[in-house]
C-alpha cells in the first residue's frame, strides 16, 4: 500500500511539472530576493549551505523538478566550489534515499508489471550486459529524466553500491556546468533584466547550453560506436 502511495505522490509531482513552471517560479522568486539571500549567506555561511543542501536533498527525494534552478542558485550564492559540493551532496543523498525507499517497497510487491514495459526492459538489458558502463551512461547523458533514472534501478532491484557510485560521479559534469553558470549570472539579476529572456542572451549561459547540447547528442555517437564494434 505504501509503495502505491509513493508512486502516486511521485506521479502527481511529475504531472504538476507539466502544468506548472517550477523553474520560472523558483527563479523569479530568487531574482526578487537574491540580494537578501546573499546577505544571509555572508552572515551565516555554514548554516546557509546546510539549509540549501537540505532543500536540495528533499527536492531530489520527492522528485521535484527544481534541480536546474537550485543548481544555478547554489552557484550564485556559494560560488563554484561550495555550490558544487552542496548540490552533489544534496542530490546524491536525495537520490539514495528515494532509491532505498522505492526498492524496499518494490521488493514487497508481488506484481511487477513495470518490468514488462519497453523502457524498463531496455534499461534491464543494458544493466545486465554492462552494469557499471550502462549506469554511468544514463547518468552522464540526459536520455531519461533525472527522477526516472533515480527510480528505475530501484524498481529493477539494483544493488545499492553501484547505484551510489554511479550517481555520485555521474551527476558531476552537468552539475559543474550549471554551477559555473550560476556563479556568473549577476547581470541577469539586475533590475533592467526583468524578463527571463535575459538569461538566454548571457554569454556564459549560452556557452553552457552549447556544452550540454553536445553532451545530449553523445548517446547517439556512443550507440553508433558500439554498433561498429
Amino acid at each position: 500500500m505504501r509503495f502505491y502511495l509513493l508512486v502516486l505522490l511521485i506521479g502527481i509531482i511529475i504531472l504538476s511539472g507539466i502544468f506548472f513552471d517550477y523553474f520560472g517560479f523558483t527563479f523569479d522568486l530568487f531574482r526578487n530576493h537574491h540580494k537578501a539571500l546573499r546577505s544571509v549567506v555572508e552572515e551565516s555561511f555554514l548554516i546557509s549551505i546546510i539549509i540549501f543542501t537540505t532543500v536540495y536533498f528533499f527536492s531530489t527525494a520527492f522528485s521535484l523538478p527544481l534541480g536546474t534552478a537550485l543548481t544555478l542558485i547554489g552557484g550564485y550564492l556559494f560560488n563554484i566550489f561550495y555550490g558544487f559540493i552542496a548540490v552533489i551532496i544534496g542530490a546524491t543523498l536525495g537520490a539514495l534515499t528515494l532509491f532505498v525507499i522505492v526498492r524496499s517497497e518494490s521488493m514487497k510487491t508481488s506484481h511487477r508489471n513495470y518490468e514488462k514495459s519497453e523502457i524498463f526492459l531496455r534499461i534491464k538489458t543494458g544493466i545486465e550486459k554492462d552494469l557499471w558502463g550502462y549506469l554511468f551512461f544514463i547518468r552522464f547523458f540526459p536520455i531519461f529524466p533525472f527522477w526516472f533514472v533515480n527510480v528505475a534501478p530501484a524498481l529493477l532491484g539494483l544493488r545499492l553500491f553501484p547505484y551510489l557510485i554511479t550517481t555520485f560521479l555521474g551527476i558531476m559534469p552537468a552539475t559543474l556546468f550549471m554551477t559555473i553558470l550560476g556563479a556568473g549570472i549577476d547581470d541577469i539579476l539586475d533590475d533592467h533584466l526583468r524578463d527571463g529572456w535575459g538569461l538566454f542572451t548571457h554569454a556564459g549561459f549560452m556557452l553552457g547550453l552549447c556544452v550540454l547540447s553536445i553532451l545530449s547528442i553523445l548517446p547517439v555517437i556512443y550507440k553508433k560506436f558500439k554498433k561498429e564494434q
